[in-house]
């Protein structure tokens, strides 16, 4: 009779050792003592015997299906080897029964009688209890460790497993993956962004899973939600939660505000749309006076109503500002009116300008005719170097080509001159009323407008916004003031962003 051979180990351990090796001798040896010629040898190596999913058991199942009536039996070391869960062991039987194949063990002296038959069930079931009990024994020992604030599961994205000080299993951050892991849990706490705009981030930055495949969005959604960043061992099928052995990789601050964004209790929309939200027209304008970062807004439910914020989310900040909308938005329309400019001052700018922009007009009209002359010069140079080559024929060929290439690079030269000397035409008396209306009435054209408007009109008045000064009040950037290039055209000092005289 032909026979196969079905061996098979759980781990990788045992595929290291010599589990089946001996399984392959003694399977052999069984074969010879029975007088059978093994045909094929099917070995798994590291799939779990509690289930039926294993490529080379589907194999052997195949091969003795296409070899019907040529092979008699499948011998297996013992019926652990072959199956842990009693319904699969017998399911397969029945399929082998279909192929005129018998099931013979090395260890077991099951038979085709219905003795035979029956304490093959009767291990079978064996099987299934040692391998339950060995579950059970298992989920204990993990319990045990929970409730001493160990992580007896597969490290999480960011972590992983080592020994602490005392030899006692804990996590350590991932060097590569624990700071994107952060990232991401900041970027998403800022409410911005949506989970794939943040995923795609850190994916851009080189996150990735252990694998080193990308990871995807359920796996991320997973990961924004799991408490132990922060250092907590939440397991609900257990009813257990404690603080693990190990360093969190977020704050609590961070983790619950995530949880907020993603339970849509603070705006989690693209940065595009909050920079329109008329709510907020402050927002992108007023700087954190410790970080100097742009101020953004925010909505935070209370007990029985939403309070709105201007909030500094640098989370590098030693001493973030947040501010009440209402107060913040008082203040800073008391602090346009106070930094209009006098009658006096408008006055004395507006003929400030007008001499100076008359000044620099007249000097480059006249650099402009300048090299309008120029220009001309050289073209007569050309036309008169074309008349000798072409009609009198006084220079050789060598001659005319070395000479007007010299002649149509001064050329080229002095036309890019001619145009960086053009002004262009301007109604400077338009343009200066409108300034002057600008500076004049910055407060109450703040009121009127519209939220886009107010943050044009911001961005006119102080293009690097305002700095929130808690002692002085708002004061602008300095170096980028538009009206400290006003100020300083018509003579008046300014320093800080404050005017001195106006």
């Amino acid at each position: 009779m032909k026979a196969v051979i079905y061996i098979r180990v759980s781990s990788e351990e045992q595929v290291k050792n010599l589990s089946l090796e001996t399984q392959r001798r003694e399977c052999q040896r069984f074969c010879e003592r029975n007088g059978w010629t093994v045909v094929r040898v099917f070995t798994e190596e590291g799939e779990s015997a509690a289930t039926t999913n294993r490529p080379q058991l589907q194999a052997m199942l195949s091969y003795c299906r296409d070899n019907t009536g040529q092979v008699g039996a499948v011998v297996v070391y013992n019926l652990s080897r072959f199956a842990r869960n009693t319904s699969d062991h017998l399911a397969v039987r029945v399929k082998l029964s279909e192929y005129g194949v018998s099931l013979r063990s090395v260890c077991e002296p099951i038979e085709e009688t219905s003795t035979g038959k029956f304490f093959e069930t009767v291990m079978a079931a064996v099987a299934e209890l040692d391998n339950n009990m060995r579950s059970d024994r298992t989920v204990a020992g993990m319990k045990m460790a929970v409730e001493k604030g160990r992580w007896p599961f597969m490290a999480s994205i960011g972590y992983r497993r080592v020994r602490n000080e005392k030899g006692e299993p804990t996590l350590a951050h991932d060097p590569k993956r624990a700071p994107l892991i952060r990232r991401a849990f900041e970027l998403y706490a800022t409410g911005h962004f949506t989970k794939q705009q943040v995923l795609d981030k850190v994916t851009g930055m080189g996150l990735r899973t252990i694998n080193g495949n990308p990871v995807a969005i359920t796996t991320f959604v997973r990961v924004l939600a799991n408490p132990i960043y922060i250092g907590q061992i939440d397991v609900p099928a257990w009813n257990q939660t404690v603080g693990g052995n190990f360093k969190p990789i977020v704050s609590e601050e961070v983790f619950d505000r995530v949880q907020l964004v993603a339970q849509g209790r603070k705006t989690n929309t693209p940065a595009t749309h909050l920079r329109d939200n008329p709510l907020f027209p402050l927002r992108g304008s007023i700087r954190c006076q410790c970080c100097g970062e742009l101020l953004t807004g925010y909505n935070a439910r209370g007990r029985t109503k939403h309070y709105s914020y201007y909030a500094c989310y640098n989370l590098k900040c030693s001493n973030k500002t947040s501010v009440r909308k209402e107060v913040l938005e008082d203040e800073f329309e008391a602090f346009l009116e106070r930094w209009q400019p006098t009658p006096h001052f408008v006055e004395l700018f507006r003929e400030s300008v007008l001499v100076t922009w008359q000044e620099k007009r007249d000097v480059a009209m006249l650099a402009a005719t300048t090299t309008q002359g120029a220009v001309e010069e050289i073209e007569k140079k050309l036309a008169r170097l074309d008349d000798l080559f072409i009609d009198q024929q006084a220079i050789t060929k060598e001659v005319y080509s070395a000479r007007r290439a010299s002649l149509e690079e001064q050329l080229v030269a002095v036309k890019v001159a001619m145009h960086d000397c053009q002004t262009e035409e301007l109604d400077i008396e338009s343009a200066l009323n409108f300034a002057c209306f600008l500076m004049s009435n910055a407060k109450s054209l703040y009121v009127q407008l519209s939220g886009e408007q107010k943050r044009r009109l911001l961005a006119v008045l102080s293009p690097r916004g305002f700095t929130l000064d808690e002692k002085n009040g708002f004061r602008t950037v300095a170096s980028d003031c538009l009206f400290n290039g006003l100020y300083a055209a018509a003579g008046v000092l300014v320093k800080d962003g404050v005017t001195d005289g106006i």
